[in-house]
């Protein structure tokens, strides 16, 4: 692919839909605000109709022109995308750092045989949108190819080969056959999606609202001998609400299935390929070699049924922006989205034999209960006395609830948090919000530790800590609060003296 490529024709429909799609909501406006009362008979009213379908069709034209000036095509060590109609844009990527090459279709995409391809770098990326599958496949094979010669020519320089081999996440291990991992059956989707969390907002929207019903309208002075009549409406409000949050969390439900509809993970060499999506099909190129923490996330509810997901926490610039879903965050890409808890670890140990993957420790000091939940209450009880005085006598209730919620939080925190350091491998068990995180490290992949204190914390002999650990662009940080002070400084010397500890 020396000579310059132009985009596959597919792109101007692409082009034409993005138009679409950015002016929707204009669209709809003039559809339903103008044609209503539009006036045939009046010449004046024909102005503002036209303007927008001059603004549309000038909009689509550009998107053409700018398909049609797109030119991609490899040139010695670099693969150039060049683009632009008035102001002219040539991106180069390294192919040598050439991390990954996803694709996604759209159900738009999927039916003219299409695709957006995004080839990524460490700190830059290029996207081809819209390509043809056939366009995709070819240069995919191109750039493996010329990563390979690259690198087979570079063999000599022992500096600038082991750099290509830290940098580059598509290298020779992808000519190696591809083998299935993990599938997500029916079963497994029906039961992810129904545990995804819909349910617990539902139930934490219908309490408040209710409230305010209930305390806003005055029944007695209202009705009067109706009031009976007030209290049916009372419920007839109550069962809407029930209805509207049903249906919410059905819709939640069915959004959670279209989204990991056939969810398969393939592994080739150092290299995972996922693949998901109904409507929406999403590939996904994870370079195992760039990983630097493995998280469990664990919900309360879905511990109760014994399933658990797995994630990867990698260098890259693969953003959440850049794939549109849950299923990944910045540097976080979850592999084992919803799994048997003793399966996602076998399958763990296989894909990274490194890792021991030890239980943490469990147990944190009684004399940090109070402090997770103590500020909050105090912050909480002081904006419940407003409310009661203002508006409602509903205030502290809500407010003693809440801090009932906080202190049986506090107190899973104090009998399941934990850690443990295992030769150069550490685990860090934190409880969150809705549930817990199990995040395991090397010593190797510790940028920095942070220990952060205060007088009254000093006076306790606690601490609190935290290992910062590269994340996509940023940094992630890995830790925990009120933590025993001679526990912490134990983990400053296996910090500082690495694999040279007790």
């Amino acid at each position: 692919m020396s000579e310059p490529q132009k985009l596959h024709p597919i792109s101007y429909l692409s082009g034409l839909i993005s138009v679409i799609k950015q002016n929707f909501i204009i669209i709809i406006i003039f559809l339903v605000f103008n044609i209503r009362d539009f006036d045939f008979t009046d010449p004046m009213s024909y102005i503002m109709p036209s303007g927008f379908m001059i603004l549309i069709i000038v909009l689509s034209v550009y998107a053409f022109l700018e398909v049609y000036q797109t030119r991609y095509w490899i040139e010695g060590d670099h693969f150039i995308v060049k683009k632009g109609i008035l102001t002219k844009k040539r991106t180069e990527l390294n192919i040598r750092r050439i991390q990954s090459m996803d694709t996604n279709q759209g159900i738009i995409q999927q039916l003219v045989k299409g695709v957006e391809l995004k080839v990524t770098t460490p700190s830059d990326g290029i996207v081809l949108d819209t390509i043809s599958k056939s366009q995709s496949d070819m240069l995919q094979q191109a750039l493996r190819e010329k990563q390979r010669e690259l690198k087979q020519a570079q063999s000599t320089d022992t500096v600038e080969t082991n750099e290509a081999q830290s940098e580059a996440a598509i290298d020779t291990d992808t000519i190696e056959e591809k083998h299935r991992i993990y599938h997500m059956t029916v079963k497994e989707l029906l039961l992810m999606a129904m545990t995804s969390g819909a349910i617990g907002v539902a139930f934490a929207v219908i309490g408040p609202i209710v409230g305010n019903f209930t305390e806003f309208i005055p029944w007695d002075d209202l009705f009067g001998e109706f009031a009976v009549l007030g209290q049916s409406v009372t419920l007839v409000v109550i069962a809407t609400l029930m209805i509207g949050i049903l249906i919410s969390y059905i819709v939640g439900t069915l959004i959670v299935i279209v989204r990991n509809f056939n969810y398969t993970v393939d592994q080739s060499g150092n290299h995972l390929y996922i693949s998901y999506g109904l409507l929406t099909v999403k590939h996904i190129t994870v370079p195992v070699d760039r990983m630097q923490a493995i998280v469990e996330n664990q919900s309360f509810l879905r511990k109760l049924f014994g399933y658990t997901s797995m994630s990867l926490i990698i260098t890259s610039d693969m953003t959440s922006s850049d794939v549109g879903d849950d299923n990944v965050e910045d540097g976080k890409v979850k592999v084992l989205p919803f799994i048997k808890r003793d399966k996602a670890y076998e399958l763990m140990k296989d894909l990274i034999p490194s890792m021991h993957f030890e239980e943490p420790e469990t147990g944190m000091p009684w004399r940090g209960y109070h402090r997770h939940f103590w500020i909050p209450a105090v912050v909480l009880f002081a904006i419940a006395g407003i409310v009661h005085y203002y508006f409602t006598p509903w205030g502290y209730a809500v407010a003693d609830a809440i801090t009932v919620i906080m202190a049986l939080h506090a107190l899973a925190s104090v009998k399941m948090s934990g850690f443990n350091v295992a030769d150069d491998e550490m685990v860090v068990r934190d409880v969150t919000t809705f549930g817990i995180e199990q995040s395991y490290f090397k010593h190797n992949k510790v940028l920095g530790m942070e220990m952060d204190s205060n007088p009254f914390l000093v006076r306790s002999e606690l601490l609190n800590f935290n290992f910062v650990i590269a994340k996509g662009i940023m940094d992630e940080d890995i830790g925990l609060d009120f933590v025993e002070q001679s526990k912490v400084e134990a983990l400053e010397q296996w910090y500082l003296r690495g694999e040279n500890h007790d």
